[in-house]
């Protein structure tokens, strides 16, 4: 009898004639050579036994070598690697059926989505174990050096679960039972009357743990888990943007802010610095360099994101370590009440808006600081080099001795020299509103005071043209002389690419 529509033996039956195909490709190889052989004897010097230079070849091969003898890996138009691929992953995936087949039978909770899944088979006993562990915790004593070793094992624990082991101990346990453990691992204070005792998780090992955890389970149970660890999304209430109902810079408005899912794919045509389009949050710091990475490494930053088989998106993120980590949220986004995306998007793709979002929910200048998307607003831009890179950002420098009256390097050739050599550059402007008014017409509504931009490149006679993060379609990139730069610009800053 079938199990969600699949027939176990039947599959097995399959891969098993798949598997003798594969087989019996060798067989087919030395029949053709032997024939094309004899063809060859018999033909007067000169002609071939095919017009095909791949059948040609098969020529005196009668017993098929092994490649790394020098031999032919296969036959042309052969399937046999195919064909014995297929079967592999048939008899794979087939354990899997079985074993989600068998764990619904004891009364797990098992996804459809799970028959699906090119993993182990699920292994009630450590389901059961991992459960029991993650209960023991309500009312247990931790000792005097606090409970982060316990959360450690059971965060080792969640870490080693299938999707549908996973999946399956997220239904099974309460709310009670998650929500506590949410608290457990965020609440890292000292518990003061012992000063060695270390709680809860460290930042990016807690983070490391629900990442893997969202980016496993299914659909189905993604709002229970947003319920039970609120800290995977990041909120957009402490920004300009939710308060005054827009972004004052650049004249954006909206009313009505939610979460929902983008109409769009995670890419069209690949990774472009035009792609990126700042939208309504104040963070343009971190949005220009994003922009300038695009620039420079497109398939660096493509890389650096993917989306999970349940829906959700992870992206990678370094810490200060240098280390990177990949950060999974669900795919929401904030968006207004016409079902126009607020954040950082893209021209028909999505990709910049899950990098900001995954940057609005580590970035913490201080360790302690506002959260969300208000915390990444209004910061400098080479403090996102290293979320970006895992290296650090500088600030362009001259002059001075020991320290002593160095200044901004605002030379142009300075600027191309950096940019030449690979790193993304991005220069400020002040917080002048004045310059609003009184900065070159032919620069239109692309400046704006106290803002951040990317250089994009320079002219042939040395001038720098500069990118705004609001996009290049309504703000087209604009070409600044030297004597330009000093007056409406400031602060040059740079961070090697990868």
């Amino acid at each position: 009898m079938g199990f969600r529509g699949f027939d176990a033996p039947k599959l097995t039956a399959l891969a098993g004639d798949l598997d003798t195909l594969a087989g019996n490709a060798g067989k087919l190889h030395s029949r053709l050579a032997a024939l094309l052989t004899s063809a060859q004897q018999d033909l007067p010097s000169g002609q071939s036994a095919s017009r095909d230079p791949d059948l040609q070849a098969l020529v005196g091969d009668l017993v098929p070598m092994p490649s790394f003898f020098g031999g032919r890996r296969r036959l042309p138009g052969s399937l046999s690697g195919e064909l014995g691929d297929m079967q592999a992953s048939m008899k794979r995936r087939i354990k899997q059926l079985e074993g989600v087949r068998e764990l619904a039978g004891k009364g797990y909770p098992v996804a459809d989505g799970s028959v699906f899944l090119d993993e182990n088979a699920p292994d009630a006993k450590k389901i059961d174990e991992a459960l029991r562990n993650l209960r023991a915790l309500d009312g247990k004593d931790f000792g005097t050096n606090g409970n982060r070793d316990d959360l450690e094992k059971i965060s080792g624990e969640l870490d080693g679960l299938t999707a549908a082991e996973l999946d399956a101990l997220m239904t099974k346990a309460s709310p009670k039972d998650l929500a506590f453990y949410n608290e457990l691992l965020t609440d890292t204070g000292d518990s003061l009357w012992n000063p060695f005792d270390e709680n809860g998780l460290p930042e990016d090992r807690r983070r490391d743990t629900l990442s893997l955890m969202l980016s496993k389970i299914s659909p189905q149970n993604v709002p229970r888990f947003q319920t039970a660890f609120p800290g995977t999304q990041p909120t957009f209430t402490n920004t300009g943007a939710y308060e005054q109902g827009g972004n004052n810079q650049n004249g954006q408005t909206n009313s009505g802010i939610h979460w929902a899912p983008p109409g769009d794919p995670l890419f069209q045509n690949g990774v472009s610095a035009d792609d990126v389009n700042q939208n309504q949050f104040g963070d343009c710091w971190y949005v220009a360099s994003l922009a300038g990475l695009a620039q420079k490494n497109p398939r660096f930053v493509q890389e650096g994101i993917k989306e999970n088989p349940n829906g959700t998106v992870s992206v990678r993120v370094w810490d200060k370590e240098g280390t990177y980590h990949w950060v999974t949220m669900t795919a929401d986004l904030p968006t207004d009440q016409n079902g126009n995306p607020i954040s950082t998007y893209g021209n028909g793709e999505s990709w910049p808006a899950y990098y900001e979002k995954a940057f609005a929910m580590v970035y913490s200048e201080d360790g302690d600081g506002e959260r969300g998307y208000g915390g990444i607003e209004g910061d400098d831009p080479k403090k996102s080099a290293p979320y970006l890179t895992g290296q650090e950002g500088e600030d362009l420098r001259t002059g001075g001795f020991l320290g002593l009256g160095e200044h901004d390097d605002k030379n142009l050739g300075s600027l191309k020299r950096a940019f030449e050599s690979g790193q993304v550059v991005t220069v400020s402007t002040p917080a002048d509103e004045s310059l609003d008014k009184n900065h070159p017409q032919e620069w239109g509504s692309t400046y704006h005071s106290n803002h951040a931009y990317y250089v994009r490149g320079f002219t042939d006679d040395g001038k720098v043209i500069l990118g705004n993060p609001w996009g290049t379609s309504g703000y087209p990139p604009i070409t600044v002389t030297q004597e330009q730069f000093d007056q409406y610009f400031q602060s040059p800053e740079a961070f090697d690419v990868p």
